[in-house]
């Protein structure tokens, strides 16, 4: 098969999947099909209701009018229409008095290029001088074409806007919830791994560096859901399949649990940093097993916990919530109550005296860290 023909079958298999079901796979197809339509009907209107020589602005507004969200598409096309209007105004008003020449189109120019440095318009403001250019040059900054240019930049917006409104794009809570459950099976996944690991043997470098390894990919994992659940809010904003699916589309918030489940990675990875280092000290031998068997339970207690705290947080106000809280209470409590009776041990045997081995009181620091995080995701109790 030919790279040619390769390529082709790879574009007919992901356009079969993104007509097959909703995913990621179908946001560029249907932006372009929304773009197309959008710019279709801002060129068939502004032909018919406006003059030639501004007719390719309607379409041309429509698509940069048209983006991935709803929120966005209005917030790009409010700046677009400002640095229009700012170009505009300079055009009509030294061409309209002044008249064109090199040195009034050198003014204009000059207008425009400080005032495109007004933050309020953002990517938009180099269309400020554009735009200036092109009315004054083309227009010759009379202000009957300034109306028409600005008819015709209204015309694109609307189309664009009405598009994206009407076509409204998917929400993006699925892609939220599996990034946060991603994050979420890691540092649970991590916790056990090291518990499962502490009550069958005192672990060795190659294991402790492996630990290490996976909690730097938690803080991967923590950004990427961070940067997923911001697109997810953002595609609900002004989103009217928010308002018109009711709760059973309502955007999980899951800020709280992404912040809770990093904190918990990096005191994983202190823990396993602390093991790390304790494989090249004289006193690893002398590891006490007893305590570790303790630790182990401990923190298979806390990775349940911050698997139920995943749990709590995807329900998003629903009926089993009070439930979910209540397990996930039970298990906090259960995991704080080992870390008393470890820390009660370790004080009654000289565990933690200072200059013999401190890692014991170490490990019992990072797991409660974990435990006092995952406890301020929920209400308190009545």
């Amino acid at each position: 098969m030919t790279g040619a023909a390769a390529r082709a079958q790879r574009a007919r298999r992901r356009l079969a999947r993104a007509v097959r079901g909703p995913g990621w796979r179908r946001v560029d197809p249907l932006l372009a099909a929304k773009t197309v339509l959008a710019a279709v009907v801002a060129w068939s209107l502004a032909s018919w209701l406006l003059t030639p020589g501004v007719t390719t602005f309607a379409p041309f507004t429509s698509l940069l009018s048209l983006q991935g969200t709803v929120y966005r598409s209005l917030w790009q096309s409010l700046r677009y229409m400002g640095a229009v209007a700012v170009g505009v105004m300079l055009a009509a008003g030294f061409g309209s008095t002044a008249g064109l020449h090199a040195w009034s189109l050198a003014v204009v120019m000059a207008a425009a290029l400080v005032t495109m440095r007004l933050g309020a318009l953002g990517s938009q403001r180099l269309q400020v001088p554009v735009t200036a250019l092109f009315a004054f040059s083309a227009g010759g900054g009379q202000l009957e074409y300034s109306l028409q240019l600005l008819a015709a930049v209204l015309i694109g917006v609307g189309c664009g806007l009405a598009t994206s409104v009407l076509w409204a794009p998917p929400l993006r809570h699925r892609g939220a919830d599996e990034a946060v459950s991603a994050l979420s099976r890691e540092v649970c996944g991590l916790l056990r791994g090291i518990a499962d690991a502490l009550r069958e043997t005192t672990p060795d470098a190659a294991r402790t560096r492996d630990w290490l390894d996976r909690a730097e990919q938690v803080g991967v994992l923590a950004q990427q859901a961070r940067a997923a659940v911001e697109n997810g809010e953002e595609a609900a904003r002004l989103n009217p399949r928010r308002v018109l699916a009711g709760e059973h589309l309502r955007l999980p918030v899951h800020h709280a649990a992404v912040n809770v489940l990093e904190r918990a990675g990096h005191h994983a990875q202190s823990i396993a940093r602390g093991l790390h280092y304790a494989v090249h000290s004289e006193h690893y031998a002398a590891l006490a097993r007893d305590f570790l068997t303790g630790y182990a339970e401990l923190l298979a207690d806390t990775a349940v916990a911050a698997r139920e705290l995943r749990v709590s947080e995807g329900r998003g106000g629903g009926e089993g919530d009070e439930g979910d809280d209540e397990e996930l209470h039970e298990h906090l409590a259960r995991g704080r109550r080992c870390h008393d009776r470890l820390a009660a041990r370790s004080r009654r045997e000289g565990l933690d005296a200072p200059g013999e081995w401190p890692l014991y009181g170490a490990l019992l620091t990072d797991a409660y860290r974990i435990l006092d995080d995952l406890g301020t995701s929920l209400p308190a109790r009545s």
